[in-house]
């Protein structure tokens, strides 16, 4: 943790949307799967003040979610889709 710890969470927003980044708070499940699947040159824990006392946001860029995105929108998804979405209309009244 390099920098000085954010006053609030708000803080902590404006700042992940200036720098292109998403945030994770500590104690959630998208913070524990990002800080195990990130490599640590992929994201920084910084400090933040919280209402409970102190607490880490762990912050890392928008891209990741973006490609994660891109590897789940694969030609066989889109297929099924269209599949699915035709039965739904043939069962339209």
């Amino acid at each position: 943790m390099n920098r000085e710890p954010f006053p609030h969470h708000q803080a902590v927003h404006d700042y992940a949307k200036t720098h292109g980044l998403e945030y994770a708070s500590e104690g959630t499940a998208a913070f524990e799967k990002r800080l195990h699947t990130l490599a640590p040159d992929q994201f920084q824990i910084l400090a933040v003040h919280t209402s409970n006392g102190m607490g880490k946001v762990l912050l890392f860029s928008k891209e990741i979610i973006k490609a994660e995105a891109r590897s789940f929108d694969t030609p066989q998804r889109r297929a099924s889709r269209a599949v699915r979405l035709r039965r739904l209309k043939a069962r339209a009244p």
